[in-house]
Parts: C-alpha cells; structure tokens; sequence
C-alpha cells in the first residue's frame, strides 16, 4: 500500500509499504491531517520508521464512517483506571508516533480507537475529530461553561478547533490570530477579536510572546490553559501570575471526564458543525504528493491552516 513516513529531516513517500496484518480492526483511511507534532519531529530529525499521521479517519469493513483516537494504553494502570489514559506510562502506544498511523492506505486498530461519526460528516474531513479532542480537553478539565470569557491565542489548526469547542461550551470567544487567512477564518466560526480580560485564555502556540499576551488577558484568579507545546520552557511573567493567582493548565491530548471521552464530545461536535472543513481544511493532497504537502503545511505565507491527506 502507499504510505509516509519521515526521518532524517526528511518525508517519505513509499509506494510499495506492506499491508497491515493482525488483531484488531481493518480500517480504510479516508482523511489523514499533518499536525504541528509531526513539523516538530520532522525538524529535529527524528527517525521513524513508522507510518506517520495521527489524526485519522475512515471506514470500517462493515461500512461505518469512524474518527481514529490513536492512543493504545494499558488500561490496566492507576491512570487508566481514572480515565486519564493519555498519561499511561504502562508502555501504551501512539499510532504515528510509536505504531504506524494514518498516512497511508489502511490501518489495524483495536476496537476501542474507533469513534463512529454521523454519516452527514463529510469523511474527508474526519480527520478534524482529532484536534477537536485536543482542544476540548484543556476547556472540560478546568470546568470551562458558558459563564466564561474565552481568548484563544493563536489561530493555527488547534485555535480554530478551539474556538468552535468553547462555542459549543456555550462561551463568548475572541481569537488572537497572526495571520489574516487565521483572523478570516475565526469570524467564520463566530470569534471576535481580543479586548479586555478573559476567565480562560488558551495558548495554542505557547512561545514567549503568546504567554506574555496570556497572562496579560487572564483575569485574577482565571486559568490558563497550554495547549500548544513551550519548547524552550514555560516564560510567564511570574509577579503578574502570582499577585493575581493565575492557575495554569498544561494540556495534553484527550481523556475522559466522568465517564465521557474526549473524542465522543469531539464526534458530537462535528455532527454539529459539519461544513467546518471549509474553514479550517486550507490543502488536500494525495499520499503521493506528501513532500508538497509538508512543505505546505510548514510555510504559513502560504495561507495554510490544515492539510489533509485524502485517499
């Protein structure tokens, strides 16, 4: 089948990657996004031999339109046990990070990644549940209901995601985007442009100048919440976040909330929003071109957002 994967700095294309083969469930994948993650490890040079992609879509052998959540923990753990099996430390895997994702052609899953989805949601598009469960985990761990102010910082594929999941929370949102194409498409989902303080601010990008925006736009005793990755430390100006107890919360992937998982919101959500694609989706590819795609995905000026893989 046809795959891609990178190492080395570089993206690769192969034509001839063998089958899946095992337990589990057969999946033809339909969408498969480029996520930030994946411009981070194919930067720092990392060696994968694995097939890349973690934001997944597809079709089952039995015709169900499914979101892919591409976590394999141990279910066994303490963490597991209290839902926050996205910190399974009991050698759980990342399907395109640790196991093979979801660019390619097809995909062997266990039965408890898969997340039916209404059949009006375009499947080309399918691969948005994934960030739509990245964004909504930060806002439901820290209670965030329609009583709250919402900033999202940074108007890349988790802000947009953002935005539309704190909507669905009920929440006035504003947006802080760099770029025009981001600002145009976060009207589209209803933000308006940042003034004054907010109850939640969401760090989508999490450099030194978004968390001195943040912590500038927090109110007293509010939270921010980090759901894009500080990689050279987490710079907030510590006089303002402790003179006004500023809480932060450093989020990470999808869990589950009483009893609820993440991607099951996420699934409902799209339902609900079924022509988001348009707004977010900016590229599609085909495998084949996947160097074309990355470079894309990669230079903003280019007035990306979110490129998709679509077979």
């Amino acid at each position: 089948m046809k795959a891609v994967s990178y190492a080395q700095g570089k993206v690769n294309f192969n034509a001839n990657a063998p089958t899946p083969k095992g337990d589990g469930v057969l999946v033809d994948i339909v969408s498969a996004g480029i996520c930030g993650s994946d411009l981070h490890l194919l930067h720092s040079g990392a060696h994968s031999p694995h097939v890349a992609g973690h934001e997944i879509a597809g079709i089952t052998p039995n015709g169900k339109h499914v979101a892919i959540e591409p976590i394999i923990p141990c279910w066994d753990c303490d963490l597991c046990h209290k839902g926050d099996y996205h910190i399974c430390k009991n050698n759980s895997e990342g399907l395109g990070i640790s196991s093979n994702g979801g660019m390619a052609e097809q995909i062997l899953v266990p039965e408890h990644c898969l997340f039916e989805l209404d059949k009006k949601v375009p499947l080309q598009d399918g691969c948005l549940v994934e960030p739509l469960a990245v964004s909504l985990h930060g806002l439901i761990k820290t209670n965030t209901n329609e009583r709250h102010k919402v900033a999202v910082i940074g108007g890349g594929t988790i802000g947009l995601c953002t935005v539309l999941a704190a909507k669905h929370l009920g929440c006035h949102v504003d947006l802080y985007a760099k770029y025009d194409h981001q600002k145009e498409a976060g009207l589209k989902l209803g933000a308006g442009e940042l003034s004054g303080q907010y109850d939640r601010v969401v760090d989508c990008v999490a450099n030194d100048q978004t968390l001195e925006l943040s912590a500038k736009t927090a109110k007293p005793g509010s939270w921010v919440i980090l759901l894009g990755i500080p990689l050279n430390g987490i710079n907030l100006p510590g006089m303002r976040m402790i003179m006004n107890e500023i809480q932060v919360f450093p989020s990470i992937m999808y869990s589950s909330t009483n009893g609820v998982r993440d991607f099951s919101v996420a699934a409902k959500l799209i339902s609900q929003n079924t022509d988001i694609g348009k707004t977010i989706i900016s590229h599609r590819f085909n495998l084949e071109d996947a160097k074309e795609a990355f470079r894309i995905a990669d230079d903003k000026n280019s007035g990306s957002i979110k490129v998709v893989f679509n077979n």
